[in-house]
């Protein structure tokens, strides 16, 4: 039995490492820029620098009031909240995948029980996703693929950052980075969380990788949306409550290294599990079968 053990442990083992092996080489290697409060700034320009300035998305350039330059864009709140078409930074190489709601008075308007809790980085709009579905507030999620700048082609960055704001707890914010394999697939390039800080603080974090990889960013910003919007009618999902794990959260400013032709990524053939991998698969199975106990 104790035989048994120690081969079918290593076995395993062995086999998990090939795995691991093959996953990491779909990867690139990463530098992670990030801080809170003061230090947000320092991440955030420094960022910047790495990226060699890149494209810069602070939304203070989109009009509140309905006379926004493009005409797609959806008034929420007269001269305070509007939603924007999933196109509007197109120029700057950005799509996203909804429409989501820029505001000038830190979504106030939308969640009264929020006013103060996030103020702008670069001053006055601030950007967060909303749910569609009256009453409900689970989407969390801005998800943001890249094209070259001003056409709708598909295109790559080697960095993607972001300013969120008052995020307090370690686990309710961050970004997964995605790429695009030579077989066309999604594939997840990591998964990084968004650092703490005092309510009201701004956070930033950015990820360089080393070549155009990056083709999707996923942010995930705080635990529940800060309202939902049908269409018609806004429901204000309320304040935050940290000590049941609530969090809100909002977001500023984007910045990204320019997009470009993407890098597509080579996951290799899972050729060591064709030998000598398939044969440790093959003694696990034969050692996990169970065996007449013999008297």
């Amino acid at each position: 039995m104790f035989r048994h053990g120690i081969v079918t442990s290593i076995a395993s083992s062995i086999v998990l490492s090939l795995l691991a092996t093959a996953a990491e080489s779909a990867q690139a290697s990463t530098l992670v820029f990030s801080g809170s409060g003061t230090t947000a700034t320092n991440a955030f320009n420094d960022f910047r620098t790495a990226i060699g300035g890149g494209s810069r998305i602070n939304w203070d350039a989109v009009r509140l009031d309905g006379t926004d330059v493009n005409p797609n864009t959806q008034v929420i709140d007269p001269g305070k909240t509007v939603a924007i078409p999933v196109d509007r930074f197109l120029g700057a190489g950005a799509l996203f995948a909804d429409p989501y709601a820029v505001s000038g008075d830190g979504f106030a308007s939308v969640n009264p029980d929020t006013t103060g809790e996030f103020p702008a980085f670069s001053p006055q709009n601030t950007f967060v996703m909303f749910d569609f579905n009256s009453g409900q507030f689970d989407d969390r999620f801005i998800e943001q693929s890249f094209v070259l700048p001003g056409a709708n082609i598909a295109a790559g960055t080697r960095g993607f950052g972001a300013i969120f704001v008052d995020t307090e707890n370690s686990d309710s914010s961050s970004i997964e980075y995605f790429g695009t394999t030579t077989s066309g697939a999604k594939i997840s390039l990591g998964k990084f969380f968004v650092p703490v800080g005092a309510s009201g603080e701004p956070q930033f974090l950015g990820v360089l990788f080393d070549n155009p990889i990056v083709t999707e960013v996923q942010l995930t910003v705080g635990t529940n949306a800060l309202f939902s919007f049908d269409g018609t009618t806004i429901q204000s999902f309320g304040g935050e409550d940290l000590a049941n794990g609530i969090d809100l959260v909002a977001t500023d400013d984007f910045v990204f290294a320019t997009p470009t032709t993407p890098t597509l990524i080579t996951v290799p053939e899972p050729t060591p599990l064709s030998g000598f991998g398939a044969a440790l698969l093959g003694i696990i199975g034969f050692l996990s079968r169970k065996r007449p106990i013999r008297g």
